[in-house]
């Protein structure tokens, strides 16, 4: 299950919670009207639909209903069902974090697009983790691999251009001139240019002493930000 799956569970657990309380607040008989229950059960059908396999079963409209009113005993313990399953679901272990999988299918090299798309599945589990210095590396290395890998495939265009450096072979060009050649180009968006500031010394992050001697320093901002040149690389070669 992916965050945005997850974000929605919990939302229809939020939901049902409420309507509990409704149903908990009502006071007399043991029958509800008709029309009271209609929201509830319009979510459900709604949760079903979205997660036929955590809520699969059907709530039995005609057992719980008696002419123009439902039973509230068991109207109540079919809400009990549905929160509980619920609950369930949206209780992830703190040590199982939640990440999204991501195809970066813009990739030619079919092996690098392999590591791609293992790493970033490892920079959600280092985000999580607070580990914003491998958050930094593991965006900074995915990003220089995706540029790289594109300007291959358009060398000559890539040489070529105002901003490209004399060296001919790409694989040796530095972070920053793969950025400029490539947003000059307009294979990306001028946005990545701008935010990649913080990204330009990831290589020197890996060794402690140019960290040191550099006077390097990250937090969660730098990392916020690493993961968004990478979230926009992906969305315009997507396209």
């Amino acid at each position: 299950m992916n965050a945005d799956q997850l974000k929605k569970l919990k939302a229809y657990y939020h939901s049902f919670l409420e309507q509990k309380k409704f149903f908990d607040s009502l006071k007399g008989g043991t029958k509800i009207k008709g029309n009271q229950p209609r929201p509830m059960l319009m979510e459900f059908d709604l949760l079903k639909k979205d997660f036929p396999d955590i809520i699969s079963f059907d709530p039995g409209y005609d057992g719980l209903k008696d002419g123009l009113y439902y039973d509230y005993i068991a109207f109540r313990g079919y809400l009990a069902i549905v929160i509980g399953r619920l609950e369930v679901a949206v209780d992830q272990p703190a040590d199982i974090p939640v990440t999204e999988k991501r195809q970066f299918t813009f990739v030619n090299n079919s092996n690098l697009k392999a590591i791609i798309e293992r790493d970033y599945e490892e920079i959600q589990r280092a985000f999580i983790s607070n580990c914003w210095k491998s958050v930094i590396i593991l965006c900074g290395g995915s990003i220089e691999a995706i540029l790289t890998d594109l300007l291959l495939s358009n060398k000559t265009t890539a040489i070529t251009a105002k901003s490209a450096p004399k060296e001919n072979d790409i694989t040796r060009w530095e972070f920053s001139k793969l950025i400029e050649v490539a947003v000059e180009l307009k294979f990306v968006s001028p946005g990545i240019q701008k935010l990649s500031h913080s990204l330009r010394e990831y290589r020197n992050l890996v060794h402690p002493s140019n960290e040191i001697r550099k006077q390097l320093s990250f937090n969660t901002e730098e990392a916020k930000i690493a993961i968004e040149v990478l979230h926009i690389l992906h969305r315009d070669l997507s396209h």
